[in-house]
């Protein structure tokens, strides 16, 4: 019943989070016409919709509360199973998934790189290669008109993999653009079922709780919203990921790195899969020098599996010199853009201004050589401390300290590490989920000029609101005092007479 009761709970969490983010327009979603089957102007339930570029109050309400909602939800079912080991794997999934469903039904929510998917794989079902153009060749058809402008004449930054997938999905829906966007979630849905089927080999093997792992990673809101709502396809490559990594544990390195590979041709960070594996495959013990030839035969074995599927697809390896494309964004929330923004505003107080754009190249460089000397750390430890949980900081610190940051991209670290983390490291993994899960649903921008621009008296009734949803009771697991044996019943001591010893005999 309690199970029953999580799961409701979520369920409300995420419908609310699908209503209020169709009310809200483009803050939330790319509002459109024809960019899904409902909410949009135009189509079923359009007038739902809302057509200014700030949320309103109501979608704010929703979208927020839905989100504390779930969270509250999934830390409560987090700290049950942690006092609670041993719970079925099956029933946690059950779970997630009534979590999921108004998320298998919403518009793509708070990202608009399906849309891209969509045009690079009609691009690909016409031959034409996603290296070499961009999706504006197709003209004026919703695969082109419904991608973000900014990607609308860059070539694909993801691997072949991936391209040769998204050709197969296009083709499948024969070329229908809403069809072809259900296939693509539903390509997701698989790459999160992979994600759940390999995290209980990986927990156990590290002594970790199964269900308990499975919920940190594959479970977490951060996930559901950013990988499941957004449908990224950084969940086929996490899942292709992680079912190399359980494969490499329970049938062996090749394998393992061939699938880790695989993963590669989704989007690169994958590639530190193969070189994880490679460098333990010698086992422990081994010389350095034992270890760097099989990192060396792991790193030929990914490429053979690359070269493969280049030369099946027919792409070829212009993803490597497409891959960096997503740098030249800018998000306010990405560490490397804060550092900069705030060297900036300290140069102007000291009377020596230097801008944000002029001063963020420094320290984006500076982050990718942190964030390399971190991993060389973690891949030489790796042996002693884990496999699974080096990988998973690398991936990690890789993400954070990255030119540009957004959520999904920290997802690849969450759920590699969610298989294993314990302690200290499962708090953090805990915080960093919950803060980009939040970070991660809206432009921080839109709600602070949504605040800007209204009475302070809603403001205040939607602090009031979503406080209300953070303290007010659940009962989601309420603790129950531990039922103590019932001891037999013993019969009084009797005296010859049947009379109770020691109580004396009343008369009439």
């Amino acid at each position: 019943m309690r199970f029953v009761r999580t799961a409701v709970y979520g369920f409300v969490g995420t419908a609310a989070i699908v209503v209020g983010a169709v009310l809200g327009g483009p803050s939330f979603e790319t509002h459109l016409p024809g960019a899904w089957f409902f909410g949009m102007p135009g189509g079923l339930f359009g007038s739902l919709g809302a057509d200014d570029t700030l949320p309103p109050l109501a979608s704010l309400a929703l979208v927020f509360g839905g989100l504390i909602l779930l969270t509250r939800v999934w830390l409560g079912l987090l700290r049950h199973l942690s006092h609670h080991p041993g719970v079925p794997v099956k029933r946690i999934v059950l779970v997630v998934i009534v979590w999921a469903l108004p998320l298998l039904l919403s518009p793509p929510l708070f990202s608009r790189d399906v849309y891209t998917y969509a045009a690079q794989g009609e691009m690909m079902s016409h031959h034409i290669n996603p290296y070499s153009y961009g999706p504006n060749v197709l003209g004026a058809t919703p695969f082109n008109t419904l991608a973000d402008s900014f990607w609308s004449g860059a070539e694909s930054p993801y691997g072949p993999t991936f391209l040769g997938v998204d050709g197969a999905v296009d083709q499948a829906s024969g070329h229908v653009f809403l069809v072809d966007m259900m296939l693509l979630r539903l390509l997701e849905v698989a790459g999160i079922a992979l994600m759940v089927a390999a995290t209980p080999t990986l927990a156990r093997w590290a002594k970790r709780d199964p269900a308990h792992a499975v919920l940190l990673g594959a479970g977490s809101p951060l996930v559901l919203l950013a990988l499941l709502g957004g449908a990224h396809n950084d969940a086929l490559m996490l899942g292709l990921l992680m079912a190399g990594l359980a494969v490499a544990r329970r049938f062996g390195t090749v394998p393992g790195v061939v699938l880790c590979a695989l993963a590669a041709g989704v989007k690169s960070p994958a590639a530190l899969g193969v070189l994880f594996l490679g460098w333990v495959w010698a086992g422990e013990g081994a010389s350095v020098r034992r270890r760097i030839g099989h990192t060396v035969g792991a790193g030929l074995i990914g490429f053979a599996t690359l070269e493969s599927v280049a030369l099946i697809t027919g792409t070829g390896w212009g993803w490597v010199r497409t891959t960096a494309t997503a740098d030249a964004a800018f998000t306010g929330v990405t560490p490397i853009n804060v550092l900069a923004r705030g060297v900036s505003i300290v140069s102007h107080v000291l009377q020596v201004p230097t801008s944000t754009l002029t001063i963020r190249p420094v320290f984006m460089v500076l982050g990718v050589l942190v964030a390399m000397g971190l991993g060389i750390r973690f891949l030489l430890r790796a042996p002693q401390e884990g496999l699974v949980r080096n990988l998973g900081l690398t991936l990690l610190c890789l993400a954070l300290l990255g030119p540009v940051v957004w959520a999904w991209y920290v997802t690849w670290g969450v759920v590699v590490l969610g298989a294993v983390a314990a302690g200290r490291l499962r708090s953090a993994v805990i915080v960093i989920s919950t803060f980009w899960a939040f970070a991660g649903v809206t432009s921080l921008h839109g709600v602070y000029m949504r605040l800007l621009h209204t009475f302070v008296l809603p403001d205040l009734l939607l602090v009031a609101m979503l406080l209300a949803v953070a303290i007010t009771p659940l009962g989601q697991f309420g603790t129950t005092r531990p039922r103590l044996p019932r001891l037999p019943r013993l019969s009084p001591p009797q005296d010859g007479n049947g009379v109770l010893a020691g109580v004396g005999a009343t008369t009439s």
